[in-house]
């Protein structure tokens, strides 16, 4: 698996880009964001990056941070939602945005993204809805919000917060934060909108 890499931008075209890395172009498909198209041909650029193995292809894939990359996994575990549509939400939506509009279940925000429509924003919140409270199977925003006092808010909100992507001691950090701020009755939904901010 190819995690990372870094070398001179050679290319950059329409959503992709081509690193030269040691006399190589390695073509790379990018969201189309700010930080992935402002490098200047024949700078170095390094990106965090999935390898997608298809029959007929071997497609890279990269983003400029790790969030971006953490989201990108966590999108192709949902049914319907292939690589092209994945980097079409990283384009039109930021990591945090996304996780927001997923914990609220607005599916009308969702079903603005590119490439989503209402039907497949529905699947995005009933599937990962679950992914970002581990455990917890068909719960609505109402039972994420109310987490039971058998579920550690802290825990929960950490472990949500990885799965998208951030590291576990900056997300455990974030947390903690909120924790202080809103006290020790917080909610998971409550640390988390309040982590969010400070991500």
């Amino acid at each position: 698996m190819i995690r990372f890499l870094r070398g001179r931008l050679a290319e950059r075209g329409k959503g992709f880009v081509v690193l030269d890395i040691g006399g190589v172009g390695f073509q790379v498909f990018v969201p189309d964001t700010p930080a992935a198209l402002s490098p200047e041909p024949d700078c170095e650029l390094a990106l965090h990056t999935r390898l997608v193995v298809r029959e007929d292809a071997l497609t890279l894939y990269g983003f400029s941070t790790a969030e971006e990359a953490g989201l990108f996994d966590l999108l192709l575990t949902v049914s319907g939602v292939g690589p092209k549509v994945a980097l079409g939400i990283l384009s039109g939506c930021r990591p945090k945005r996304f996780l927001e509009l997923v914990i609220y279940e607005d599916t009308e925000g969702l079903g603005r993204l590119p490439g989503v429509g209402k039907k497949l924003s529905q699947r995005l919140v009933v599937e990962l809805r679950d992914k970002l409270a581990p455990g917890r199977d068909g719960l609505t925003a109402a039972d994420f919000a109310a987490a039971p006092a058998s579920r550690d808010p802290v825990e929960e909100t950490i472990e949500a917060l990885t799965s998208l992507g951030y590291g576990r001691v900056e997300a455990a950090q974030a947390v903690e934060r909120a924790k202080r701020e809103l006290g020790d009755k917080a909610d998971t939904a409550g640390l988390l909108k309040r982590a969010l901010k400070t991500l």
